[in-house]
């Protein structure tokens, strides 16, 4: 019972997250979702009360998945830059493999954040002592510029890996090639490495 509950969660989350990602909120239909999880609406709603519940839901683990990629730098011990680097890699291939994630993003800066606001404050300052704790001691060894913003950073970060995913359709007719082929994804990302640690050290 237990685990057919979780099966059938775990289904309406998958079937919310990929109907939420191409329609936004307004555009989906909870009779999509309940049609591609293959359940009935009824069962949907025994789990969330409403679309708009859903949706906030679907947000808060993707916040939290994107935030797990990025973090896992900052538990292995080594050079601190390396450790920035890794983190950003991290982060860019999870966007990459994840694309529903930039896309919910847009949608929901589209509309002006109005359900992020619900669970990204309490993600964010669970998730910010790690790259705050690396780059604090990166400026008291030295490594790092001593007047850093570590919001200005965090936003550069998200900034330059999550607009190369969310333009490569674009990119891809500017350049008549991949942008998510192998070698262009690596040339991206040490264009961005390179770019924020000429930023942040010395």
């Amino acid at each position: 019972m237990e685990r057919s509950a979780r099966s059938s969660r775990e289904r309406i989350l998958a079937a919310a997250e990929e109907v939420f990602a191409a329609k936004g909120i307004d555009g989906a239909r909870v009779d999509e979702i309940a049609s591609l999880a293959k359940i009935n609406k009824r069962m949907l709603y025994h789990y969330f009360n409403s679309k708009e519940e859903l949706y906030t839901y679907v947000l808060k683990v993707n916040f939290e998945r994107s935030l797990a990629a990025g973090k896992k730098a900052f538990n292995e011990k080594g050079d601190l830059k390396q450790q920035v680097a890794e983190a950003i890699r991290n982060y860019f291939y999870y966007l990459a493999t994840n694309p529903n994630y930039p896309r919910l993003m847009a949608w929901e800066a589209l509309q002006g954040g109005n359900y992020a606001h619900k669970v990204l404050p309490e993600i964010w300052e669970e998730g910010l002592p790690s790259l705050k704790a690396i780059l604090e001691e990166g400026i008291a060894r030295g490594a790092f510029r001593p007047d850093l913003d570590l919001k200005q950073v965090l936003t550069s970060i998200t900034t330059l890996c999550s607009s190369y995913i969310t333009n490569k359709d674009i990119l891809a007719i500017l350049w008549q090639e991949d942008p998510l082929s192998p070698s262009n994804m690596e040339k991206r990302l040490k264009h961005i490495i390179d770019l924020i640690l000429s930023c942040i050290a010395i």
